[in-house]
């Protein structure tokens, strides 16, 4: 039976029982991923892609398809209709095809996912080719609203026989102009490398490679991309160690990918090299304004703060140096993985912070470049300070509001309990400032009974969309939500269990 079924028929039951005809009020979760309960995998790595038309995408990986191997493949869910119940695909469709004659099964990771008014589009990373078991990248889409993929995965590197390691491929674009970003061992030291198409992804240009210093002298990794709506302006960032510890650099086109100005370091203010600059975090308008963020242990090796550099010309000057976001006291506390949204020159940015012991969530503006000019806030205000280890934040603006999501421990921290579990919440607020004054549940859970993985949280027309991996029915399944902004998921009251 579906366990979302069985839970409401469980709780029918105990209402009967007590005299009540009428079930304790509950939102359910929709679960995707649709895997048969005689042979139920543990599906990782929940992706969520929502158009601009209100069409959902849910990807995942399993091994559905061969439970007897650990190999893995990537499977999508789509609903065209917002999300609705009775939109999802009674089965879900494998994205990465494969061909054990020709190329081997292979196994992925990493997927990463584009979705627009043409299609759905994967990249990934794929051990198939060659004896080394080095990954590779590989394409594939669906331009049939999800229901099939293309019949033979595409290579977008040349490397056949797979004797280089490719990975953390990242997929932008606009229609049928796809643009990729990786890091490649193609010259020993890892490079950033990227391709693109203008075809859907059925052919792709020679890869190029970006950072400009000499080839095997350093580590060029974890890079970012954007891409322009008229398609001419391509940003990248990345970490890069070529001055000694990690620095952040960024590169940029003004012809659509084909050819890329010198990278730059951003990471200005100290010395190249002498402190480590990590999880760059780069966030555009589209067109002239242009934000990258990180954390920074140049302050303390114990705690790390968030810096920022800021262009407002499209990437070719930026700030004499980077700035500092966090206002506590510098490299104390540790202030972690900034995540931005940016509207005109104003970037909403939020990160987690645990400078009153466990992590909380906080939120602060950048306008021009500037900070505002009042402190940063907490965001998830549910809780006591640094109470409820508050992780993985997401962070999403349309029209004026602005919506922050994250995987939060407060009800383990009240019971005391050390399990791992964690309960999802949202906050939201029109222009960034005051938020609401309570946060708002994404989940339909039992308050921390389940451990909760790969938040996703979209804003759409007035509705919130979520997407998790969740382990509540024993294994790691793939779950989804969608409410509109100031209603949350109501999980079944406790005395109901």
């Amino acid at each position: 039976m579906n366990r979302s079924l069985l839970l409401s028929s469980i709780l029918i039951l105990i209402s009967a029982c007590s005299g009540n005809t009428a079930a304790p009020p509950f939102t359910e979760d929709i679960r995707v991923d649709m895997a048969s309960p005689n042979d139920d995998p543990d599906s990782f790595g929940a992706r969520m892609c929502l158009t601009d038309e209100g069409h959902v995408y849910v990807m995942w990986m399993d091994n559905r398809s061969n439970s007897s191997e650990e190999r893995v493949d990537i499977w999508m869910n789509r609903s065209l209709n917002r999300g609705e119940t009775d939109s999802w695909l009674q089965a879900p469709v494998r994205v990465n095809q494969g061909d054990p004659e020709a190329q081997g099964p292979g196994n992925v990771e990493n997927p990463n996912m584009l979705c627009n008014d043409e299609g759905v589009f994967v990249v990934w990373e794929d051990d198939r080719d060659g004896e080394l078991e080095n990954h590779q990248i590989y394409f594939n889409r669906s331009i049939d609203g999800g229901e099939t993929f293309l019949d033979q995965d595409i290579l977008i590197e040349d490397d056949r026989e797979g004797l280089n390691m490719s990975l953390e491929p990242k997929l932008v674009g606009y229609g049928q102009d796809l643009f990729v970003t990786w890091y490649d061992s193609m010259n020993g030291t890892y490079d950033i490398f990227f391709s693109s198409s203008g075809d859907a992804g059925l052919t792709w240009r020679t890869p190029q490679r970006i950072n400009t210093e000499p080839i095997n002298t350093a580590y060029s990794a974890h890079p970012q991309i954007d891409v322009s709506e008229d398609l001419e302006n391509i940003w990248i960032t990345w970490e890069d160690s070529r001055a000694g510890r990690s620095d952040i650099y960024f590169a940029y086109s003004r012809n659509g990918g084909v050819s890329f100005e010198n990278d730059k370091r951003l990471d200005s203010g100290d010395d190249a090299g002498s402190a480590d600059s990590f999880e760059p975090y780069l966030c555009t308008d589209n067109d002239r304004n242009v934000y990258v963020f990180w954390h920074d242990t140049r302050n303390s090796e114990d705690g790390r703060d968030i810096y920022y550099n800021y262009s407002d010309d499209g990437g070719s000057q930026w700030l004499a140096e980077a700035r500092r976001l966090d206002s506590d006291a510098a490299g104390i506390a540790n202030s972690l993985y900034p995540v931005c949204s940016v509207v005109g020159s104003v970037a909403h940015v939020a990160w987690q912070d645990n400078r009153f012991g466990g992590y909380d969530v906080f939120y602060r503006q950048v306008q021009d470049g500037i900070p505002d000019t009042s402190e940063e806030v907490r965001a998830d205000l549910g809780s006591e300070d640094g109470t409820a280890n508050s992780l993985d934040t997401v962070i999403d603006f349309f029209d004026d509001t602005v919506a922050i999501a994250w995987n939060d421990g407060r009800a383990e921290a009240e019971s005391g309990a050390e399990n791992g579990y964690t309960d999802l919440y949202y906050q939201y607020s029109e222009g960034g400032i005051p938020f609401e004054e309570t946060d708002y549940r994404i989940d339909s859970m039992y308050d921390g009974q389940s451990f909760k993985l790969d938040l996703n949280f979209q804003i759409l027309g007035g509705e919130w969309y979520a997407a998790w991996t969740d382990g509540r029915g024993g294994t790691s399944d793939i779950y989804f939500q969608r409410l509109p902004l100031g209603e949350e998921a109501e999980p079944p009251r406790a005395d109901a269990r």
